[in-house]
């Protein structure tokens, strides 16, 4: 980047008083930074080659499957053990020890002996074992009770399955969070290296997550095949508007709180990106083509039935929102450059719709975002710096967390919330006050009010005194000063939220992580758990081994494909 734009960038890109908002954060849509998307864009520019290499499988879906995927330089595998359990025993919980399948993507093609020792460990969630020389992630997935079952029915008949019905999900497989490298001894991130196919974050649980889409329509073949010969296969169009499903819930909000050099390191990456689009002074070709993929994305939401309750912005708002962009963008005599078509979004529609626009002009322009796939990794090491004087400490927290200190604890509803890890689930949740014995063991996610109790503290040190002096005789306050020792000058770490507030949506952090994950639909069940969409009209394998990667974000549904005649 040149000294020039360096400069242009530090006074272009967007506040974080206003960006940090939780509500702004969750109005965030998937763009070409997002890993979905540069895993796919991989795949085709290296024409990766992903084969079936064994499948054995009854009527009922129980069996085996392995799948082998071939880049240039590395070879994978991706083994599966399915099997069908009842609607009872789903609970899409990534806790949960029961599946209808489980998976792992490791290097290399693994023995008999290797497989089988891992889909014995694999159900062992919380205490299981892989082997860090070659398995990179663990991974699980159930079978979509509406979605899957219609297609299976339908291939059994002889037809097509209803589009129209399939579209008000979009998958038939579906996943839950993904956890990070390193779990249950897997490969950590680190080990990867430079020329690894794989060594952007999320990638390999992306990749695996794409994978499930693939054995989704090889196990509803199988299991179609199974119960009749003369069953018909799914067809290519439909393979083709499918993805994959997930489920999260507010686990994901926390990795938000938790993690805020990695937040700040792929928000303001993304925001170079924004900031570069913007400057760019469009040709006429440009113009068409934005207005060719606001069209189809205005046909996208127009045609999603799902509810965004008081969560999101409806998707009927969103495709009139885009409507009118388009409108406007077409009428337009000239274009200065993308800020004015940006500035006129901002001041008309909401963010969500923004948002959209620019992952659009992104879309329109590869070369804004060319070379910062590899600014998303970051360090997350930290440690506390005990010279650092309380006069120094305060001024960054005065200059830092002045958002923190103006929440006004006091008010009705503001420290209602405290946040805890069940015992039984593992998971995150949300308790009232005074209500739950789990109080005592709530989680330090309260930034802001630590922040405020911190500070208070430091009234009564004097300014020359050290951070040591202050840790020794507070040491429960070491992990926030390291922390805010270690996020200063990064502007989009921290989220300017009151997490223990009645009012606080954890969705909207959910949607912020997803975002960078590359969700395309979300279906938000309540306020901290949503249900989404990836890789929907992404490419297939067949299309990845010849490079053909076309425009696939925002597909159209597919006309219903053509109905062969049915068995008498």
């Amino acid at each position: 980047m040149v000294q020039d734009e360096q400069s242009y960038l530090m006074d272009s890109l967007r506040d974080p008083s206003n960006l940090m908002q939780p509500e702004r954060l969750g109005a965030l849509q998937q763009t070409p930074l997002s890993f979905t998307r540069i895993l796919t864009r991989r795949m085709v520019d290296e024409q990766w080659k992903i084969d079936l290499r064994e499948i054995s499988l009854d009527e009922e879906g129980n069996g085996r499957a392995r799948y082998s995927i071939t880049t240039p330089s590395h070879e994978f595998s991706f083994p599966i053990f399915s099997q069908k359990i009842s609607e009872e025993e789903k609970t899409d919980r990534i806790t949960a020890d029961t599946w209808d399948m489980w998976g792992f993507l490791c290097e290399g093609d693994p023995d008999r002996e290797f497989v089988d020792w891992q889909f014995e460990e694999l159900p062992s969630v919380r205490k299981g074992r892989a082997t860090p020389e070659d398995v990179l992630i663990w991974t699980r997935g159930n079978r979509s009770s509406r979605f899957f079952d219609h297609i299976v029915e339908s291939l059994v008949e002889g037809r097509q399955p209803d589009v129209d019905f399939l579209a008000k999900g979009g998958y038939l497989i579906r996943s839950s969070g993904y956890y990070g490298n390193g779990l249950n001894g897997t490969k950590v991130f680190e080990a990867l290296g430079q020329d690894y196919p794989l060594n952007e974050p999320y990638l390999a649980q992306m990749l695996a997550a794409y994978m499930w889409r693939i054995f989704g329509y090889d196990l509803a073949d199988a299991i179609a095949k199974e119960r009749d010969d003369d069953a018909a296969t799914l067809d290519y169009s439909v393979r083709k508007y499918l993805g994959t499903g997930n489920s999260s819930g507010m686990g994901i909000a926390l990795f938000a709180v938790n993690h805020p050099k990695l937040i700040h390191t792929w928000l303001r990456t993304r925001e170079v990106a924004v900031a570069r689009v913007k400057t760019v002074k469009p040709t006429n070709d440009d113009v068409r083509q934005l207005t060719d993929i606001l069209r189809k994305a205005e046909v996208w939401f127009s045609e999603d039935e799902s509810d965004s309750k008081e969560f999101f912005l409806s998707k009927s708002r969103i495709a009139d929102g885009l409507n009118s962009i388009r409108k406007s963008v077409e009428r337009s005599n000239e274009i200065s450059t993308w800020e004015d078509v940006s500035s006129w979004t901002e001041d008309n529609f909401e963010p969500e719709i923004q948002e959209i626009l620019y992952s659009l002009l992104m879309d329109t322009h590869p070369n804004v975002y060319e070379g910062l796939e590899s600014a998303l990794i970051t360090s997350e090491k930290s440690d506390v710096q005990p010279g650092m004087t309380v006069s120094r400490l305060r001024s960054i927290i005065c200059s830092d967390y002045q958002w923190a200190l103006d929440i006004d604890m006091s008010e009705p509803g503001a420290s209602e919330n405290f946040w805890y890890r069940s015992v039984n689930g593992e998971e995150p949740r949300l308790g009232k006050k005074g209500e739950s014995d789990a109080e005592e063991y709530a989680l330090p996610v309260d930034i802001a009010f630590q922040v405020q109790r911190l500070e208070n503290e430091l009234r009564s040190f004097a300014g020359a005194d050290t951070v040591a002096d202050v840790l020794f005789e507070h040491p429960e306050y070491r992990y926030l000063v390291e922390r805010i020792q270690s996020v200063h000058g990064l502007p989009y770490a921290e989220i300017r939220g009151n997490l223990l507030d009645a009012d606080f949506i954890p969705l909207h952090l959910v949607a912020l992580v997803k975002s960078f994950w590359g969700i395309q639909k979300t279906h938000p069940a309540n306020k901290g758990w949503v249900k989404g969409t990836f890789f929907q009209g992404a490419p297939l394998p067949e299309d990845i081994r010849h490079g053909e990667g076309s425009y696939w974000l925002y597909p159209p549904r597919p006309k219903q494909a053509r109905k062969s005649e049915v068995k008498q």
